[in-house]
């Protein structure tokens, strides 16, 4: 009876012992419910910070910005698309944002950021071409 015991506990078949192919089988295994581990925590983190896809068409035309405001929840991914319609006009937001993209008469430039900050942030054309550009106001708000 000893060794039958023997031949079992040596065999590389039997799953247990210390064989080197059930010790890289094991170390798969760990190594796999990591990775997986990993990767669900990843994508649990992506999905808190998600929020949906807003998209805004904004006009710049006559000194003012269409609509004024974008109304926005945090964590949005905001896209938008900027068309300046009489002359180039400008969309920008300074503070955390920091966005400014030029658009010339008639042309459109599309753009997209994470509103990750949350408040009223002043949308305004920057470019000094026209003394009433200055005027040009809006509102980015992030609840």
């Amino acid at each position: 009876m000893d060794g039958l015991a023997t031949d079992r506990l040596a065999s590389p078949s039997n799953g247990s012992g210390g064989s080197p192919m059930s010790i890289r089988t094991r170390q798969s295994a760990v190594f796999a419910t990591l990775a997986a581990s990993v990767l669900l925590l990843v994508s649990a983190a992506a999905q808190e910070q998600g929020g949906q896809v807003r998209e805004f068409s904004v006009t710049g035309d006559h000194y003012a910005f269409s609509p004024a405001s974008i109304p926005v929840n945090r964590n949005d991914l905001v896209k938008v698309t900027f068309t300046a319609k009489d002359m180039p006009h400008s969309f920008t937001i300074d503070g955390p944002y920091r966005i400014s993209k030029r658009s010339n008469a008639g042309q459109s430039v599309t753009f997209e950021f994470r509103a990750d900050q949350p408040g009223n942030f002043t949308i305004y054309c920057a470019l000094s071409q026209d003394p009433k550009c200055s005027d040009m106001k809006g509102t980015l708000q992030v609840r």
